[in-house]
């Protein structure tokens, strides 16, 4: 890097003084010319007034001596002021180090980067090594919450969480007070980080970050999910379902539902907490089995819909979408497995079983094809139903 400016800098050293000789040697050229010539008209002018007796012989010595002092005075200064070596040499610092100086302050502030940025992006040779190294180098520029944010995103994608957590810091630190939702949003992942960075071990700086989040929103189900570990890692059982169960209540995602619904067993396997201590969250439930013995062949891209509906009624009231792993265990259908808000299994008693199949890649799997079915089951006498299904 310092070569390269010293290189740089002699190129604009030598550019600076080939110029000025140029011009010194161009302009001294003309400035001696046109002095000559002026000479050589004002003498002939003397001579004239002489011969027309306008003026005297010993006026025109004296005019003759003024113009020779003059071409003299004039030389000098010009020599001073082109040829004087201090003068070339300060001007061409002056040049070089304005060059330099402008320079520099580009690649201070960074635009080099940014255009060799979008030249990478434009020439589709972004890697991720230069993607990381510009969002660290443009949150350091411009100080701001979400380039932060940023940066930790770019950690996490890398499964690097110790990494993540100071930008995570950074980025709440920044943030303003008013964006409450973005605060949420950056606490629950930083929330994350330090469990996942922490070896999946609970620590007070998890429970402080799940506390502000649960302060700001009671029912975060992401928040509740970890204040559940927390309190499982406690040995406070109790706090842990309450937790899990609030979580299972306000989250979407089925696998993590399913998950929750395992830890709420450990706890109460643990602590030996039964229904009649903290009522279960299921209040019905479904088994079902299919039996594949008429299927030849089953395509491992193929996703299974297995869903209730309430007789004569088009939207399934519990559903499950499931894997070609899935298919041979039993399958449960309970009252958490609504697809949206209202009636759920727990407010039926009489349902239809529907087995869609459909293909991982379809953009809609309500299109699949029905390969098996079970009308009017009544689900308080059902144990354990079989449905046969085949294409």
């Amino acid at each position: 890097m310092i070569f390269g400016w010293l290189v740089m800098a002699v190129i604009l050293i030598v550019s600076v003084f080939y110029v000025l000789r140029s011009v010194v040697g161009i302009t001294k050229k003309s400035e001696v010319e046109l002095a000559a010539n002026f000479s050589v008209i004002r003498r002939k002018e003397i001579e004239d007034e002489v011969a027309f007796g306008r003026i005297s012989p010993n006026e025109a010595q004296q005019l003759e001596e003024d113009l020779t002092l003059e071409e003299t005075a004039k030389s000098k200064g010009y020599h001073y002021v082109l040829n004087n070596r201090m003068t070339q040499l300060m001007l061409a610092i002056f040049v070089v180090a304005s060059v330099l100086g402008s320079v520099s302050l580009y690649e201070k502030l960074g635009f080099h980067k940014e255009v060799a940025f979008t030249a990478a992006i434009s020439s589709k040779s972004m890697s991720p090594e230069k993607l990381s190294d510009f969002l660290t180098f443009r949150a350091n520029k411009y100080g701001r919450a979400e380039d932060w944010y940023f940066v930790a995103q770019d950690f996490l994608s890398q499964n690097d969480y110790l990494q993540a957590l100071p930008a995570f810091d950074k980025a709440l630190a920044k943030m303003p007070g008013d964006e409450v939702d973005n605060k949420i949003r950056v606490l629950v992942e930083y929330a994350q980080a330090i469990f996942y960075a922490n070896g999946q071990k609970v620590n007070e700086k998890m429970k402080e970050a799940v506390d502000e989040v649960l302060l700001l929103d009671p029912n975060q189900a992401t928040a509740l999910g970890l204040k559940g570990i927390a309190e499982f890692d406690s040995k406070n059982y109790i706090g842990a379902i309450t937790a899990w169960q609030k979580a299972i209540v306000n989250g979407q995602n089925p696998n993590e539902r399913s998950a929750l619904l395992e830890g709420i067993r450990k706890a109460r396997e643990t602590g030996n907490i039964s229904e009649a201590d903290i009522p279960s969250l299921i209040k019905q439930r479904l088994s079902i089995q299919l039996d594949l013995s008429a299927m030849k062949s089953i395509d491992p891209q193929s996703v299974f819909l297995v869903y209730a509906r309430l007789p004569d009624q088009p939207m399934p009231i519990a559903i499950k979408r499931l894997s070609v792993n899935d298919i041979t265990q039993i399958i449960e259908l309970t009252n958490l497995d609504n697809l949206m808000p209202g009636i759920t299994l727990a407010d039926a008693k009489k349902v239809d079983i529907i087995v869609k199949l459909a293909k991982i890649t379809d953009t809609d799997l309500t299109q699949g094809k029905i390969i098996g079915s079970k009308k009017g089951v009544f689900i308080e006498k059902t144990k354990l139903l079989i449905i046969p299904v085949s294409l």
